[in-house]
């Protein structure tokens, strides 16, 4: 009789399914996911390569399942990581790789390349941003050791740094993304002033929102995430600023478009790119900055566009080090390193061949 009801309840359970997948029109886009969807179209023009894909994406529910897998996993069992996902006080934290103490070795080297190669008349300081891990003090999880990497920079980059760490907490963090709020860089921009000798002045900003936003880690905490809100902030500078890019040509400094893309970010100079130009027609400073950067970089460059009258963005994960040496007249420009301890533990992905 037991295996009887078993029966019936899984062919029902089967015929649900079916139907529900017959009314319910095939999804094209995950936002949460920030991914295509495979479709019925899909399957029909290579059935054998997009079926099983088809069938994993159009699932009815298949929401409701991965939540609920998510619940059982952390609240049930009581595993602090699931889907290589930390949460701590409602912010998503990936499970860092190892420390490498090599990659570490070859950022500062590549630094220092760079420095002595191309920036002897210029004020130049390098900065760092932590993963978001770097605030789980309890034992237990999986991240680099940020005493050791903190250490080791200090001792072989030969320039000076500008010290971000005191400035910033977890909540100054996306709950849903590895970046930070633009707002944390408002913090920052008076160690910058310091540094770079230009004063802070009181600038109306007019703080924009979108809703609701998903970040590149919202799928991966199932049950326990939530969308949440972007907020970026605009002034005459900004508005007045023309972003010229390697790749694309001229775009505006916040990519509005983007907004409620895959990938919401990208509303930050248009997400990523190899080489960009922001030039400040709203300002007679004749200052320029050259930023050498990863993702973080892009929601800090709008605020610093009132001090500057060009600033030049630079990643080298998209170009090489001879390349940027083609079209860049290095001369008394500021510089400034800025990357996150997630790249420099990753270094090989910086395009830097020491000769």
């Amino acid at each position: 009789m037991k295996e009887k009801t078993i029966s019936i309840l899984f062919v029902l359970l089967l015929f649900i399914f079916l139907i529900a997948s017959l009314v319910v029109k095939d999804k094209e886009i995950s936002y949460a996911e920030r991914r295509n969807l495979t479709t019925i179209e899909d399957v029909f023009n290579s059935p054998l390569d997009n079926l099983e894909h088809y069938l994993s994406d159009q699932l009815p529910f298949r929401n409701i399942l991965l939540n609920l897998y998510s619940w059982v996993d952390r609240i049930v069992l009581g595993n602090k990581e699931n889907n290589n996902i930390y949460i701590k006080n409602d912010v998503l934290i990936e499970k860092n790789v190892p420390y490498n103490e090599k990659s570490v070795e070859e950022f500062s080297k590549k630094i220092n390349y760079i420095v002595a190669n191309h920036l002897k008349n210029n004020r130049v300081f390098y900065g760092i941003i932590p993963d978001k891990s770097y605030f789980l003090e309890e034992k237990g999880y999986q991240k680099i050791n940020f005493s050791q990497l903190f250490s080791k920079i200090e001792k072989e980059i030969t320039i000076p740094s500008i010290n971000f760490l005191p400035l910033l907490n977890l909540e100054d963090y996306y709950k849903t993304d590895i970046h930070l709020k633009q707002n944390a860089y408002f913090k920052i921009m008076n160690e910058l002033a310091k540094k770079y000798a230009f004063s802070l002045q009181e600038i109306e900003w007019k703080e924009q929102t979108y809703n609701p936003f998903y970040g590149a880690t919202y799928a991966k905490g199932a049950f326990f995430s939530r969308p949440e809100e972007l907020v970026y902030y605009k002034n005459e500078d900004t508005e007045s600023s023309i972003a010229k890019h390697l790749e694309y040509g001229e775009k505006n400094v916040y990519d509005e478009e983007k907004l409620g893309s895959m990938d919401s970010y990208s509303v930050f100079l248009s997400g990523p790119s190899a080489w960009i130009e922001l030039e400040n027609q709203h300002t007679n400073i004749e200052k320029e900055l050259i930023l050498f950067r990863d993702s973080f970089g892009s929601s800090l460059a709008p605020l610093l566009l009132p001090y500057y009258k060009k600033i030049t963005l630079i990643d080298l994960r998209y170009i090489s080090l001879e390349k940027v040496e083609e079209y860049l007249s290095f001369e008394t420009q500021d510089v400034l390193f800025l990357y996150s301890t997630l790249l420099i533990n990753e270094s090989n992905l910086l395009k830097v061949k020491m000769k």
